[in-house]
């Protein structure tokens, strides 16, 4: 568009005005009166060279502002979750049991679940995750996030028995499912932290595993405590294997709080962080600058006119 004006005043034609004008046949006389140069000719007003480069300036500043500038700040990358993961937590009342050391202290398996989970988290900052507590029933703690310091926060709050002293573990396992969805991406990952067999599930825990198989959902279990402990909540094995092998997931089993580390170690190993970085960069719209400028411009021009044309009346006045 710059050479727009130039191709305007090329090819129109110019045409000239008549004015009214007084014919005289003193014009000499007229002349020596008034002190003004006067013609016969009715002049033809041009544009000064002041008038040329102020339209050329400010037809840069029109175009310049058309062509929309933006000042680029400094990008932002932000991370992407490719993977939904689960986490769901067991609060039944054996949980409560104080038979894993950490350090040197003895805690009970809620506390060494705390203290191995929440570096977990930390470590997968950027995918999205959620969390399921279960006893006597299953309800979601946390839906899916990436805020994943909120989900340490409310496991660090988490208490034992708070969801009732049974063990939910189909009715969980169905809740998850029912989570997941809403999931857009393909691989979908649920660990399942327990220390005990179902007692009281709606949905039996096979049926559970079906439902998640039909969503593309990979269940991790993960046994905490011996499984040879044949006490009042002992851990069934064959059901925590048949979910892994259903799902075409793992099973583990943590007897302390140091293969617990273990195996959070290996599902890191064998399930990596999986985020997409994309980078935007925030633009700021800088087209009002020239767009203010050519105003200023030309609104200065004529007042500088104006001004100039008052000053030469006042004088003309005055003599």
């Amino acid at each position: 568009m710059l050479p727009l004006p130039l191709l305007m005043i090329r090819f129109s034609s110019i045409s000239t005005a008549r004015r009214v004008a007084l014919k005289v046949s003193f014009i000499e006389q007229l002349k020596q009166a008034s002190g003004m140069a006067l013609t016969e000719q009715q002049p033809v007003s041009r544009a000064s060279n002041v008038q040329k480069l102020l339209a050329v300036v400010v037809w840069l500043l029109v175009i310049l502002a058309l062509s929309k500038p933006q000042w680029l700040e400094e990008p932002l990358i932000k991370e992407i979750s490719q993977r939904d993961m689960l986490l769901a937590i067991d609060l039944s009342g054996s949980m409560e049991t104080r038979d894993f050391r950490l350090k040197a202290d003895k805690v009970n398996r809620l506390e060494a679940v705390k203290a191995i989970l929440i570096p977990f988290l930390q470590q997968r900052q950027g995918e999205r995750m959620g969390m399921i507590f279960f006893g006597s029933a299953a309800f979601v703690q946390a839906p899916f996030t990436t805020d994943l310091n909120a989900l340490s926060q409310l496991l660090n709050e988490a208490q034992v028995a708070m969801a009732g002293p049974r063990t939910v573990l189909g009715d969980s396992i169905a809740m998850a499912v029912k989570l997941f969805e809403e999931s857009k991406v393909d691989d979908r990952l649920l660990i399942v932290l327990t220390d005990g067999n179902d007692t009281s599930s709606r949905v039996p825990p096979e049926q559970a595993a079906k439902l998640a198989q039909q969503y593309q959902i990979k269940i991790i279990t993960i046994a905490i405590g011996d499984p040879q402990n044949a006490g009042e909540h002992p851990i069934d094995k064959d059901t925590l294997q048949m979910l892994a092998d259903t799902t075409g997931g793992q099973v583990y089993f943590a007897l302390d709080s140091e293969s617990l580390n273990q195996v959070m170690a290996e599902i890191n190993r064998l399930s990596p962080k999986q985020v997409e970085q994309q980078t935007l960069s925030p633009t700021t719209e800088l087209y009002y600058i020239p767009l203010i400028l050519g105003i200023l411009l030309v609104l200065s021009y004529g007042f500088f006119i104006r001004l100039k044309y008052t000053l030469a009346v006042r004088g003309s006045q005055a003599l």
